[in-house]
């Protein structure tokens, strides 16, 4: 009996709080224009107190330049115009009320856009309900999703570090009107989600009165600073590793036989692999005259692998003399040779006699073939009978023009790998000293 007895007390007095709060929302919407500036004395302006909590950054763009947020957008104010006491209306405290313009029975709220939005101003912010209490003081703290511009210096990129910003003001209130102030907190990350490609290393807000050309008077913004580091693992793992492990093989290239045909191959392969690394970077950087850091270290990769291909070509032409004594490099050899080696017109005895002279001991004996057989012929016998010299003079000159052919070419070779290898290296160490060491590096914020 007593059990029915309390549960008829609980209805009788939610009925009675029921009424009571109809009646007070009925009393506090009477003669209420929430299309009105909510003040009693027009000469002193509405104090709002604004204040931001991140719940998550989702994509930051740098291709399109936006950063979309998760936010909990709060607000602070006092409406004197929906003030009541309690004791009249069964000692209620606070209520809920609309906020949402198109609704009946809202209130005034206050027109507080994202001045550096990227999309539709504030259409993906809920019109929630705000909390009404019985001195005027109203708190509303608005959920949703807004996509703001960002600056991004990619100077360094992957290795950068970002400062974006949210902008906050009143559209049509002045200051005079408005008087905006930061909330406490101003901004709260207590309940922020981690992103996964970006770590928030810092963050500040301020306050800003300016005056714009169009108006003759102040607006109030609230601008909030979030200092973004990326996390370089992926383009570590996925880019730069890969892409100086396939230009180490441009080394590798050099120990390859010139004479096996596929020097030139190996070299090619490995400049198109490298470009192809560059044009995936390509897709994820905006098409603007910045020179990030990794798009430095991709385009001189690719011209060191263009210097192989160049250098392995030369080098193969040169090595082709045997085959071809038309090489063009054959032919300047042999053209700078005869320029250096040229000498007058003399009588046959004398020319004879000259070469005689010239020529080494290897060449004094030389191998005759007959059919299968082989005589030894002396070149003094020869010179001495009076027979022609000229078929040795020829075949000495060959045989010198090679010998000069393929020291040049073991020496050309030799010096430009050298001078690669050194190039490599520097062009490495200066690349990876220019990544940007902050001061603190550690200092990441945690969530």
């Amino acid at each position: 009996m007593i059990k029915y007895l309390f549960l008829l007390l609980s209805l009788t007095n939610l009925t009675y709080s029921s009424q009571s709060e109809l009646q007070l929302r009925a009393d506090l919407m009477t003669n209420y224009n929430k299309e009105v500036l909510p003040r009693k004395n027009t000469s002193k302006p509405i104090f709002l107190k604004l204040g931001i909590a991140i719940r998550a950054f989702g994509s930051i763009n740098q291709v399109e330049g936006t950063v979309d947020s998760n936010i909990w957008l709060r607000y602070w104010w006092k409406d004197r115009l929906l003030s009541w006491n309690p004791q009249d209306y069964g000692n209620t405290t606070s209520i809920k009320m609309f906020t949402d313009p198109e609704t009946d029975n809202s209130i005034w709220v206050p027109d507080i856009y994202l001045y550096n939005t990227a999309e539709a101003p504030m259409t993906d912010i809920d019109y929630s309900k705000a909390s009404l209490y019985y001195h005027g003081s109203i708190i509303w703290s608005r959920p949703g999703m807004i996509k703001s511009t960002c600056v991004f210096d990619l100077t360094y990129f992957p290795y950068d570090q970002q400062v974006c910003q949210l902008k906050f003001g009143s559209w049509v209130y002045n200051q005079n009107e408005l008087n905006l102030k930061k909330g406490t907190p101003s901004i709260d990350i207590s309940n922020m989600q981690k992103n996964q490609g970006w770590d928030l290393v810092n963050y500040t807000s301020e306050l800003n009165i300016v005056k714009y050309e169009c108006c003759p008077e102040e607006y109030a913004d609230i601008t909030y600073n979030f200092t973004l580091r990326r996390k370089p693992g992926y383009y570590n793992l996925n880019i730069i590793l890969p892409t100086f492990a396939t230009a180490v093989l441009m080394l590798i290239s050099f120990i390859v036989p010139w004479d096996s045909g596929e020097r030139i191959s190996f070299a090619t392969t490995v400049m198109l692999s490298i470009i192809v690394f560059l044009l995936i970077l390509s897709d994820s950087l905006p098409k603007t005259d910045t020179k990030p850091l990794l798009s430095q270290m991709l385009i001189g990769l690719t011209f060191f692998s263009l210097f192989v291909v160049f250098f392995t070509v030369l080098i193969s032409s040169m090595y082709s003399y045997k085959e071809n004594k038309n090489n063009v490099f054959y032919r300047f050899i042999k053209y700078c040779n005869c320029f250096l080696c040229k000498q007058p017109q003399n009588n046959n005895e004398e020319k004879n006699k000259s070469l005689k002279d010239n020529v080494s001991m290897s060449m004094l004996e030389r191998n005759i073939s007959y059919g299968e057989n082989k005589k030894i012929v002396d070149l003094d016998n020869v010179l001495n009978q009076g027979e022609d010299f000229s078929q040795y003079k020829n075949e000495k000159s060959t045989d010198l023009l090679d010998d000069v052919c393929e020291k040049t070419a073991n020496k050309l070779e030799f010096i430009l790998t050298i001078i690669f290898i050194m190039a490599f290296t520097i062009f490495s160490i200066i690349v990876f000293s220019s990544i940007p060491s902050y001061e603190n590096i550690n200092d990441v914020i945690n969530i």
